[in-house]
């Protein structure tokens, strides 16, 4: 059975999805692969965006001030991770793993050229879709990626049979 290079992973707000990649992560490198890519790092009062390859962190909240009701979101801090993930990339990954398509990639941007690139190299990417943003990534992805539920097993048995296309 052919699979598509591109995969979401849908998950409800209760889900844990930066676990589930982790895992995913531990047992594609046990194998001696290569994973690349992006994956965030919620704290508190923030959330981080972390290079695989390098461990870099990159903040990407701003601190808008006390009573301010504006996106949080760093669009700069954005673009340096894309770059980053452009890196990734670049470097051939056996995996590469994007932690979320939100609202900035429903929009246009984020990484949404990062996404559309590993897509055209057929470099099985994995990405993380919250429900809410589900129809979001259909518009965008249509008929050439997959869409699995939130499972390893389902994660993993993609991962399978697209690495040996």
């Amino acid at each position: 059975m052919s699979v598509h290079a591109l995969a979401a992973v849908v998950f409800r707000e209760n889900e844990p999805i930066d676990a589930l990649f982790s895992e995913l992560r531990a047992i594609v490198e046990s194998r001696g692969r290569r994973v690349g890519g992006i994956i965030q790092s919620p704290c508190e009062e923030t959330i981080y965006a972390t290079h695989i390859e390098s461990g870099r962190k990159i903040d990407l909240m701003q601190n808008l001030g006390a009573c301010s009701e504006g996106c949080r979101l760093d669009t700069g801090a954005l673009a340096e991770a894309a770059g980053l993930l452009a890196e990734s990339l670049a470097g051939a990954p056996d995996l590469l793993m994007i932690s979320r398509f939100g609202r900035a990639e429903a929009e246009g941007g984020g990484f949404l050229a990062e996404i559309g690139a590993a897509a055209c190299a057929e470099t099985p990417t994995l990405i993380g879709v919250n429900a809410k943003r589900e129809a979001d990534w259909r518009a965008f992805a249509g008929d050439f990626a997959e869409t699995l539920p939130f499972s390893l097993e389902a994660a993993l048995e993609w991962w399978e049979q697209a690495e040996v296309k």
